[in-house]
């Protein structure tokens, strides 16, 4: 695909989608305007992809202008392996589908430059409305839907900056940090680590953040720290549960279900128990440690709920476009189960 300039409003033209597309102008304004004439799939998939990759997207925001449907509502996140991002789907379906809509779902795989080329494509088969969870929490691809008047609703991901200026769902994830710690420090736990993800994204550091504050209310300083950050993977994971042992900690906060997973399977391949040898909570409740016995004590995130408030409140916006932007923060909840054991000196 060609390079194109990167900015927003891009001077295009119906006249350069049909040059690019290799067919008339007549024809282009057909495939956007959906009036009755047939076309062969693979010309209008041609005008389409032509659309996309020019950044044409007038008819889009003048059909939403004048207040037209198409009954098409669009999700996109950042990671589709993650159930997190897919419990939250199915209810953001269903919650489309009692209004009569359809949803399709798209992934960025973490990858900006894809996310702004997948709504691109969106925007130019005008979708009615969007639910983002911007890759790595970047900003600019928001701005393309605020653009071109896509009513939208940004999940789980905020940008601390314009946070306000934003429809938003999300959960505390401060409070998820905060809570996995003093469940451990009210055990009797002082030697606690914390594992996760190193990125950017705000709510990791979030996290992170939670963890260090409840660590100060036990007169925990910096000093007392032990944070542990890697990549997104099953083996980092692993590498952090060698660490973690090696550090001799009596208990770790896994704060990213991904890596947290390579941890426990760390644990396993060396006859490391929990809580015996060492007391885990996990920031999660993947499929996978419904598996695991002992089970894992850990910190439950409202998916359900998060996926059906923004289904809703992007009907609102829809319906509404000039009311204030609304943020809802969801908060946790802790379900203890027998992976942190008391801990005496």
């Amino acid at each position: 695909m060609r390079q194109r300039d990167k900015r927003l409003a891009p001077a295009v033209t119906i006249k350069d989608v049909a040059k690019l597309a290799g067919t008339s102008i007549a024809t282009v304004s057909y495939v956007f305007s959906e009036r009755e004439r047939p076309l062969r799939p693979e010309l209008r998939e041609k005008v389409l992809q032509a659309a996309a990759e020019l950044g044409y997207v007038k008819n889009a925001a003048a059909s939403s202008l004048k207040g037209k449907r198409r009954g098409i509502l669009a999700v996109l996140v950042a990671q589709f392996a993650n159930t997190f991002f897919t419990r939250m789907c199915v209810d953001i379906e269903s919650i489309a589908r009692e209004q009569g809509y359809v949803v399709t779902l798209c992934n960025s795989d973490e990858d900006p430059a894809q996310e702004r080329l997948i709504l691109e494509r969106l925007i130019a088969q005008r979708i009615d409305g969007c639910i983002l969870c911007p890759a790595l929490a970047r900003e600019e691809n928001a701005a393309l839907l605020r653009q071109y008047q896509i009513p939208y609703v940004i999940l789980e991901r905020a940008f601390p900056a314009s946070f306000s200026e934003h429809n938003f769902v999300g959960h505390d994830n401060f409070q998820s940090g905060y809570l996995a710690t003093r469940h451990l420090l009210e055990a009797g736990h002082r030697k606690i680590a914390f594992s996760g993800w190193d990125s950017p994204i705000p709510n990791v550091r979030e996290r992170v953040n939670g963890y260090r504050a409840a660590m100060r209310e036990y007169g925990l300083t910096a000093e007392n720290d032990m944070v542990l950050l890697g990549a997104l993977t099953e083996a980092a994971g692993r590498d952090m549960g060698a660490r973690l042992l090696a550090e001799g900690v009596s208990a770790a906060v896994l704060g990213q279900q991904d890596t947290a997973k390579g941890t426990l399977l760390h644990f396993q391949d060396h006859n490391v128990r929990w809580p015996q040898d060492i007391s885990v909570v996990m920031i999660g409740t993947p499929e996978w440690a419904d598996f695991l016995r002992p089970r894992i004590t850990c910190i439950q995130r409202p998916e359900k709920q998060m996926g059906r408030e923004a289904a809703s409140l992007l009907f609102e916006v829809m319906h509404v476009p000039s009311r204030p932007p609304v943020q809802r923060i969801f908060p946790c909840v802790v379900i203890e189960r027998e992976s942190v054991k008391r801990w005496e000196e």
